[in-house]
């Protein structure tokens, strides 16, 4: 009798391992641009300094809060340019995967309590390989991975290896992703936000164009709580805008939180 047991649990972790070994073969492995070495990226990597040298730059200084503290995912494709034209000296970036509060405490607090930044901008984005991850399962990764992705399970919970993959699917994941993270940001800076000295936006940086209105255009979908775009934009803090400015606050009504609660 022990020996069918332990044989059981032998092909019980058999066929584990192999499910694993499977999921693993079939997901895409991401690889370098072809034709361009690390010799390459190092060369232009120094060239750049040695541009900004021979430019003879004034030193910047750090005396100044920055405008925004960003909460953004890691993906490499997400660049401050698209928040601001002029990012320099006025954003301080925090990033992990799919930008989340909790794995990046310490960074997000030095930005709001210490450098004081007026606004906590939280971008999520489309086409986003973390959430995708996410859904599609991730035992094989590393545990550092792992560990991260883990935090998701508070915002997004059943949402795991579900079969549904339209986009506006995943769009509804990136955005109820970036509306727990503001939650959780006005739970944790209160004090400053009740003072008016912070302001905490969610947003989406559209990389697929799955809203329609260019790729890489950034759309604001909450500020302080606020999930519904037309209330957003009769915000005092808004109201002065020039309106065609608010053309990219808001979400697709089949997309609001609210008529999915």
């Amino acid at each position: 009798m022990r020996h069918k047991k332990i044989l059981s649990l032998f092909v019980l972790l058999t066929a584990l391992l192999f499910n694993l070994h499977s999921h693993a073969e079939m997901r895409p492995v991401l690889k370098n641009r072809a034709g361009i070495p690390p010799f390459d990226i190092l060369k232009e990597i120094l060239a750049t300094g040695s541009r900004i040298k021979g430019a003879e730059t004034a030193p910047q200084s750090s005396s100044a809060a920055p405008h925004i503290t960003w909460l953004a995912d890691a993906d490499a494709r997400v660049q401050p340019e698209f928040i601001l034209s002029h990012p320099a000296q006025k954003i301080y970036t925090v990033r992990n995967l799919a930008n989340q509060l909790d794995t990046s405490l310490g960074a997000l607090d030095y930005g709001v309590l210490f450098l004081h930044s007026p606004i906590l901008l939280i971008t999520g984005n489309t086409d986003s390989e973390a959430i995708r991850l996410f859904t599609g399962g991730y035992a094989d990764l590393e545990a550092t991975i792992r560990r991260e992705l883990d935090h998701l399970y508070l915002p997004l919970g059943s949402s795991k290896n579900t079969k549904e993959e339209d986009r506006d699917h995943e769009l509804r994941l990136v955005e109820k992703n970036v509306d727990y993270q503001v939650r959780q940001a006005m739970e944790r800076y209160s004090d400053r936000i009740s003072n008016s000295r912070l302001v905490v936006v969610g947003s989406v940086l559209d990389i697929a164009n799955y809203y329609g209105k260019g790729a890489n255009q950034l759309i604001i979908i909450n500020i302080n709580g606020e999930t519904d775009g037309e209330k957003i934009k009769k915000m005092q803090l808004l109201r002065m805008l020039d309106p065609k400015l608010l053309a990219n606050i808001g979400r697709p009504a089949t997309l609001d939180p609210k008529k999915h609660e």
